[in-house]
């Protein structure tokens, strides 16, 4: 890749932005130059620890600073305006996930960024967990036969009262939303990463999501993928979790759990993970913990992992982006890959008001 750091543009200082920030810290192929947060307090007491040059206005941001790329992690409802923005200033964009709320909504900000000639990233961050990654070589290599199934689960709290539901400032009232490890705002990369895992497209769907605004309830999605395998996605915040004592694993990476953001380095009772059942063996990944393991005739091993643990993936993300911006190479997660993930996602919404399974493509 050639010398000159990719400069990059943050909008954005929440919770994953300031992560981001973190991450990008070691990266030798990323330079922070400026970011851009309404929060007086959150921009400066980050702006002191990280350095860049900080506005209060994105669009002062995009009109001042010579940027490669805009990074935009604000909340969902606001992705479309904002990138938008970034394209008709030249930027090329990453935008975190989901996408954005609707998928005419996506449609248009991947046309804007076409019509403006800059590229659009999706942030598709799971793909760049190393723990993944070595999933998807093994699964290529066969070594766990055909896929049958793959799922995951995030299931557990305090009860109803503990139940963090994302606001009104990120999913509009009425229409897809929940809390931060349901259905729309995390499941949304297990939809993408089922997918690309296993090579294969979405067939058809049934499911269940919340609606911002109403009554929260268990949250589910059936996919069936185009190669005959199925994914599982189940998701319940309000109830109590039934893991034992010594049924967790140290953690190598940062993670998010419904316990909230946990730091690298602690204990997790009840890690993130993902089942993959094939054929010929299976794999248990623990994407944030950074640790995968192999299940066939001759047993269970841990396989030995290369790369960064989270918060790495998302300079390794950056560094996709950098490759593809100053080197040429192709977008490794383009915008259609968050529009594809969209479209499975409202389609379950639609097959639970119809009371049916809903074909896709």
């Amino acid at each position: 890749m050639t010398k000159r750091k990719l400069r990059v543009g943050l909008v954005g200082l929440g919770g994953v932005g300031s992560i981001h920030l973190e991450a990008y810290r070691d990266s030798s192929a990323i330079e922070l130059v400026a970011a851009a947060e309404i929060d007086d307090a959150k921009r400066t007491s980050l702006q002191a620890r990280y350095g860049f040059r900080p506005y209060a206005d994105f669009t002062r941001m995009l009109r001042e600073e010579t940027l490669d790329l805009v990074c935009v992690a604000t909340p969902v409802v606001t992705h479309e305006a904002v990138a938008i923005a970034c394209a008709e200033a030249g930027k090329h964009v990453l935008c975190e996930k989901p996408l954005a709320v609707e998928v005419a909504s996506a449609r248009r900000m991947i046309a804007a960024c076409a019509a403006a000639g800059v590229k659009l990233f999706y942030g598709a961050s799971y793909r760049f967990l190393p723990a993944l990654r070595k999933a998807r070589d093994l699964i290529g290599s066969g070594a766990i036969g055909e896929v049958l199934l793959m799922r995951e689960q995030e299931i557990g709290g305090t009860g109803p009262d503990g139940r963090q539901i994302m606001g009104f400032a990120h999913y509009p009232p009425g229409g897809p939303g929940g809390s931060g490890l349901g259905l729309v705002d995390h499941g949304i990369h297990l939809i993408d990463a089922f997918g690309w895992m296993t090579g294969s497209p979405v067939a058809s769907v049934f499911g269940r999501g919340n609606i911002s605004g109403a009554a929260p309830s268990t949250e589910y999605l059936l996919m069936n993928f185009r190669n005959g395998s199925l994914g599982h996605l189940l998701y319940e915040d309000s109830t109590f979790p039934t893991s034992l004592p010594g049924e967790g694993i140290f953690s190598w990476g940062s993670a998010w759990s419904l316990d909230g953001y946990v730091p690298p380095g602690r204990w997790q009772s009840a890690p993130g993970t993902i089942h993959v059942h094939g054929t010929k063996g299976a794999l248990r990944i623990h994407h944030y913990a950074h640790a995968l393991f192999l299940t066939d005739r001759n047993g269970t091993r841990q396989i030995e992992l290369e790369g960064s643990s989270a918060p790495g993936h998302f300079a390794a993300q950056m560094e996709s982006c950098a490759r593809s911006i100053l080197d040429g190479a192709p977008v490794e997660v383009p915008g259609e890959a968050g529009l594809a993930a969209l479209e499975v996602l409202t389609a379950a919404y639609r097959s639970f008001e119809e009371k049916q399974v809903i074909s896709l493509g």
